[in-house]
C-alpha cells in the first residue's frame, strides 16, 4: 500500500511566515525597551558612583573640587585645568589612572611656559591637546566605563595619541558638571554649585563647601548628562550631540530668557556647526561643564564671539540624553532623579544654583 505524505502547501507556509513576522514585530520593541531600561539603569548607577565620590572628596578636603584651576600661565605656575572627574578618580577606585597624571602640566593646552621640555613642533599625536598634554597620554586615553552612558553610541572625540605603537582615542564622558546659568549677564560671576579656582580673577576666586548650599543639597544639581558629539563634523540624527553657532553677539540679548529664546529658534539642520566634539577630553575641565539656561534635550548653542571653555560662557550647552523623555540628573545629596524634557524653565533653573532661595517641590520634575 502506498501512503500519500501530506506536506505544507505554499499558502500555509506563507501564513506561518507572516504570523512569525508579526510576532517578531510585536516582540522587538519590547526587547529594545528592556535593553534601554537596562542601559538607563547603568547610566543612573554611573551618576550615583560619581555622587558618592564627590561626597568622599568633600569629606577629605572640606570643599568641592574645582572644575578648573585658572592660573595666569607663566614659567612658575602651570595651568591646572583638570576637570572634576579627574580630581574624583582616587575616590572611585581609579587610583592607577589618577597616579598616571602629571599635575605639573595641564590636561590640555597648558600654560606651563618655558618649564615645559616638549618643544617638538610635531608631537607624536593628533589629539589637539598641545605638547603639554603628552605627559598625560596614559590618563587621557583611558576609557572609564563609569564616565560613559551605554545609551549613547557617539564617540565624542576623534583625537588620538600614539601609545605603545598604536593610536588610541582620547577618552570622553557623558557626565559634565553643572555650572549654573549665564556668566555673561551675571558680571561674569558663576552662580552654579561648581567653581573655577583662580589666583588672579576676582570673579572666580572662591571655594565652595556644603555650607554654601543654603537651598539644600537635595534641591541643587551637581552633575547631569549630555549626548556626546559625532566628532567627524556630521550632525547626529536628533541634533543633540552637536553644539551650534548662536549667530549673535554676546550683547544681543539682555537676559537668560532672551538667550534661550534665540537658541531655541535655531533648527539644528539650519544652524552653523560650532562644535562636534562635545564630551571629548573627560579630564579637561574647560569643556566638561554645561548650563541650565535651557531645559534638557533642546538645541545646544554657543556664541559667535566666544570659545567653548571654562573661562568663556558654555552657557547654552545644556543637558541631553538618548533616554526617552528626559535626562538623569545627580543632586548634591547623592540622589539621582530623572528630569523630564518638559520640566518648567523656572524649576530647571532653580535647581542649578545653591543659594538663590528657590523652593522646589519634589514632584516638579
Amino acid at each position: 500500500m502506498v501512503r500519500n505524505r501530506r506536506g505544507f502547501t505554499l499558502i500555509e507556509l506563507l501564513v506561518v511566515i507572516a504570523i512569525i513576522a508579526v510576532l517578531i514585530a510585536l516582540l522587538l520593541p519590547a526587547v529594545q525597551a528592556a535593553r534601554e531600561a537596562s542601559r538607563r539603569s547603568s547610566c543612573t548607577n554611573n551618576l550615583k558612583q560619581i555622587g558618592l565620590a564627590m561626597q568622599n572628596y568633600i569629606s577629605a578636603n572640606d570643599m568641592l573640587p574645582p572644575v578648573c584651576v585658572d592660573d595666569p600661565g607663566n614659567n612658575v605656575t602651570p595651568h591646572q585645568n583638570f576637570s572634576q572627574l579627574a580630581r574624583l578618580l582616587p575616590f572611585m577606585e581609579q587610583t592607577p589612572v589618577y597616579n598616571s597624571i602629571n599635575f605639573y602640566y595641564g590636561a590640555r593646552w597648558s600654560d606651563g611656559g618655558s618649564t615645559v621640555p616638549f618643544s617638538d613642533p610635531n608631537p607624536p599625536d593628533n589629539a589637539a591637546g598641545g605638547n603639554n598634554s603628552i605627559p598625560q597620554m596614559t590618563a587621557m586615553t583611558a576609557a572609564i566605563a563609569t564616565f560613559l552612558c551605554p545609551s549613547d553610541p557617539y564617540p565624542g572625540t576623534s583625537g588620538t595619541f600614539n601609545v605603545g605603537g598604536r593610536d588610541k582615542l582620547v577618552g570622553s564622558s557623558n557626565y559634565p558638571s553643572n555650572f549654573g546659568l549665564n556668566r555673561r549677564i551675571n558680571n561674569w560671576v558663576p552662580n552654579g554649585p561648581n567653581y573655577i579656582a583662580s589666583n588672579w580673577d576676582g570673579a572666580m576666586k572662591r571655594n565652595i563647601g556644603l555650607n554654601q548650599f543654603v537651598d539644600g543639597t537635595s534641591n541643587t544639581v551637581i552633575f547631569s548628562e549630555w549626548v556626546k558629539g559625532p566628532a567627524q563634523g556630521l550632525p547626529t540624527k536628533d541634533g543633540l550631540g552637536m553644539v551650534y553657532n548662536l549667530g549673535v553677539n554676546s550683547d544681543g540679548a539682555a537676559n537668560d530668557a532672551a538667550f534661550a529664546a534665540i537658541c531655541l529658534s535655531i533648527k539644528p539642520t539650519g544652524a552653523t556647526q560650532q562644535w562636534s566634539w562635545k564630551g571629548e577630553w573627560w579630564a579637561y575641565g574647560g569643556t566638561m561643564i554645561y548650563s541650565h539656561t535651557t531645559t534638557p534635550n533642546r538645541t545646544a548653542c554657543d556664541y559667535n564671539d566666544t570659545k567653548q571653555d571654562g573661562r568663556a560662557t558654555i552657557t547654552m550647552v545644556n543637558a541631553s540624553s538618548l533616554h526617552s523623555g528626559g535626562v538623569n540628573t545627580l543632586f548634591m545629596d547623592g540622589s539621582v532623579k530623572f528630569v523630564k524634557s518638559s520640566v518648567a524653565v523656572p524649576i530647571w533653573q532653580a535647581v542649578s544654583t545653591p543659594d538663590r532661595g528657590e523652593v522646589v517641590s519634589s514632584d516638579a520634575f
